[in-house]
């Protein structure tokens, strides 16, 4: 039995949500600054084309027009992640259709999009590539010239014997599976607003999810110090790791407000979020299997070539994570990845939910049923067979102290199996059938710098309230209300007396921000640690109070007593009036900068780089019309493993929400290009699941009882998209027996699947 808490594992409602839902909240687009200008991007038409001349004067001379910039008005310094390849404008030559050429800030944005069409950019069009497949062959043409080849990155990752132990196999099959480009399609459109200060300093306004990270790019792509710029995080509408980096618009803002000499806001168009945004990382996985016919999966061979786009921001990392998380959720002897990211000309492409995790699980996890059906094994039976279970040292170095997935696999088959729908008519046209898929990925990640901290200050205020800075953003995922809940439990009072601050990089506390599902875990755990500590301080004062031994004390509802004699007590309000206006003088102040007990992989990606694991299943039912190829999600049961429950009800909706986004990029979702512009980039024209098309959902909550997280918690934001594609692919292959590869599984596909004789798309 785990222990019951007073406020860890209650449903408290959402911290902000309130403001929320009755529009008090002040998002990006809300704040208005005295003699704000308003920023408009030019944007090149083109995929790849030479830039010839750009004469930006009639423009500037435009009423209302107070800065015009190009890139020979900026700084040329490189910025970027693992490969600084941006600039703040192209230079040279236009890399992608939505690259950044001009920028303007007017009186009004009707004004600044009037002066855009007034600059005048002559371009010289050069060949563009499409896919990396092409883009790799010898003799390609160059996305970027100092780039040989268009080879991002490559990686070579070797387990054990993997050819010896294909020999030995009973079973080897090969298969190949695609998934698509898609956005994150957040509510609220990413902007920034930019604002010099009288001492030079910088403020810049932005709705991100990692404010320090953002800080220190903008900073190296204006050649500035860090501590010379302030970065400050208003409410988020959504972000699903849309959020995580800088984009151009960034140091465009600021340098139009410096030019300007007045604070410049710029917010995305819905049509620039789709086509200069930055999409999930789309990639082809080819995978061959070993098994035995008991069903022991034995080792695995994976060649990956993914898109990178124009330029390099999280693609490197995102198909490094496609190289390796896989291979840790089964019990495989050896394994073997060569992974292969090229530049194209089409959008940079980066982190979104899963980052990696989702393309990878996708390809491995429809292996599997692959596999099974050809083997004449039940692929649920040959998951729990493989399963990693706790204990488990993991091919990769991954030390796995929870695990809850043989659990997950037997609570949502029985789930899906106890509630599903009456047989199809046999001899109709519509078919039932239902699929499970796995998952795992982690709750922090050590980076290459070796880091994987996060800071947290708690502070008593004279009146008992408490003031908890942090610096992990949220985006509606609920980390201010999981943070307060840490704080409320350590520290025995409420948790609607707990003020969670909002970020602000001059006062915040450092961490690198919501990522990686790692806020519950990372920054959960230094505030609960901060609220040890002031805990500590709060019972000496107390005790002094009480003329009581400190460790005779506890505290409860806002209420410090002695154990054994409940009605000796004083509130924390009256303890903490003491410790600041009167000679006791107590700080009643913590700050703890954490970071969780792992090594993070060395050279050769070997390593453990998170202090915990999550692990899903989710079962799926569909029904598929045999005559057009539809198909409906009826019902899911998404079992997850979560270390302990902080709160129930944020769990259950970051499960509504991971199934409603794996569903529609299982089903409908897939960016389409025709000569590298983007053809459906709007609401109207690109297809994502609504409330009309919600399955129903069953969430179940595994308790693990993590050793290393706060209360023994682990993350939950991106595990529950992670499974759906794969499970909704093994659902129509039980259904109709038609195997789709590659996403999205559109009616097309299944209908000309099912009717070889007619020309499609079939898979």
């Amino acid at each position: 039995m785990m222990e019951e808490y007073a406020v860890v594992g209650k449903a408290f409602r959402s911290v902000g949500g309130s403001d929320k839902v009755t529009g008090r909240a002040q998002y990006l687009d809300d704040i208005e600054l005295p003699g704000m200008l308003h920023a408009k991007i030019l944007r090149s038409p083109h995929a790849h084309a030479r830039i010839l001349k750009i004469d930006t004067s009639k423009a500037a001379a435009l009423p209302g027009v107070k800065a015009v910039l190009s890139a020979v008005d900026c700084p040329k310094l490189p910025f970027g992640l693992d490969v600084p390849d941006a600039r703040i404008f192209a230079e040279t030559k236009v890399r992608y259709a939505g690259d950044e050429v001009a920028a303007v800030a007017a009186e009004t944005p009707k004004i600044a999009r009037e002066a855009l069409k007034l600059i005048d950019v002559r371009y010289e069009l050069l060949p563009a590539l499409f896919s990396p497949q092409e883009a790799l062959q010898e003799g390609a043409p160059l996305v970027h010239e100092d780039k040989p080849g268009n080879l991002v990155k490559s990686y070579v990752i070797e387990r054990g014997d993997v050819d010896a132990d294909f020999a030995a196999c009973d079973y080897v099959f090969e298969e190949e599976f695609a998934s698509s480009r898609v956005t994150a399609c957040y509510l609220e459109p990413f902007g920034a607003i930019a604002r010099w200060e009288p001492d030079n300093r910088l403020t810049i306004w932005t709705g991100i999810q990692g404010a320090f990270q953002a800080r220190s790019e903008i900073a190296r792509a204006l050649g500035m110090n860090p501590s010379q710029i302030t970065v400050k995080v208003p409410a988020i509408g959504g972000a699903f790791g849309g959020k995580i980096w800088i984009r151009n618009f960034h140091p465009i803002v600021a340098l139009l407000a410096k030019e300007a000499r007045r604070p410049v806001k710029f917010v995305l168009t819905r049509p620039e979020e789709f086509a200069a945004s930055r999409p999930r990382v789309p990639a082809k996985i080819k995978i061959k299997l070993g098994m035995l016919k008991d069903g022991t999966l034995v080792c695995k061979d994976t060649a990956i070539v993914a898109d990178n786009g124009a330029y390099s921001w999280a693609a490197p990392k995102i198909v490094l994570n496609m190289s390796l998380r896989t291979d840790c959720l089964y019990r495989f002897k050896s394994v073997r990845t060569r992974s292969y990211l090229a530049y194209t000309n089409t959008t940079p492409t980066s982190g979104f939910r899963g980052y990696g995790n989702a393309q990878s699980h996708f390809a491995q996890e429809s292996m599997i049923d692959v596999c099974a059906r050809k083997a004449g094994l039940d692929p649920v039976e040959v998951r729990l067979k493989n399963a990693v279970r706790q204990g488990d040292l993991t091919l990769h170095g991954w030390k796995v102290r929870s695990c809850g997935l043989t659990e997950c696999i037997e609570k949502a088959r029985a789930a899906i199996a106890r509630g599903r729908k009456p047989q199809a008519d046999p001899n109709g046209t519509v078919k039932r059938g239902i699929g499970l898929a796995c998952m795992n990925h982690v709750s922090g990640n050590r980076a290459g710098n070796n880091f994987d901290g996060s800071s947290s200050m708690v502070r008593f205020q004279e009146d008992g309230k408490l003031v908890l800075y942090h610096g992990e953003s949220d985006m509606g995922q609920g980390a201010r209300t999981v943070l307060a809940q840490i704080a409320a439990e350590t520290l025995g009072i409420r948790p609607e007396d707990v003020l969670v601050m909002p970020i602000d990089t001059d006062v915040s506390p450092f961490c690198f921000g919501s990522y990686s599902s790692r806020v519950t875990t990372v920054a959960g755990k230094a505030a609960y640690l901060a609220s040890l500590q002031v805990r500590e301080q709060l019972l000496k004062l107390a005790a002094t109070l009480l003329e009581a031994a400190p460790e005779d004390l506890d505290v409860r509802e806002g209420r410090i007593f002695v154990r054994g004699g409940e009605r000796k007590g004083i509130s924390v309000a009256d303890v903490c009036k003491s410790a600041i206006r009167t000679r006791a003088t107590v700080g009643l102040t913590a700050y703890v900068a954490y970071d969780p007990p792992t090594e993070g992989a060395n050279e050769d990606f070997y390593g453990d780089y998170s202090s915990a694991y999550t692990y899903a299943a989710q079962a799926v039912e569909v029904e598929v019309n045999t005559e057009t190829g539809q198909i409906r999600v009826l019902r899911v049961a998404a079992a997850h493993d979560v270390g302990r429950a902080i709160n129930p009800n944020g769990i259950r909706g970051q499960i509504y929400g991971g199934v409603a986004q794996g569903a529609g990029w299982a089903l409908y979702e897939n960016m389409v290009y025709e000569g590298g512009r983007l053809q459906n980039n709007s609401l109207r024209n690109y297809t994502m699941v609504t409330a009309t098309d919600m399955p129903e959902v069953e969430p179940i909550i595994v308790e693990t009882q993590d050793p290393v997280g706060p209360y023994g918690a682990k993350g939950i934001g991106e595990p529950a998209l992670i499974p759906m594609p794969p499970a909704v692919a093994n659902a129509v292959e039980d259904a109709v027996g038609v195997r789709i590869r590659d996403l999205p599984i559109t009616a097309e596909k299944i209908y000309f699947s099912l009717n070889p004789e007619c020309e499609g798309p079939a898979s």
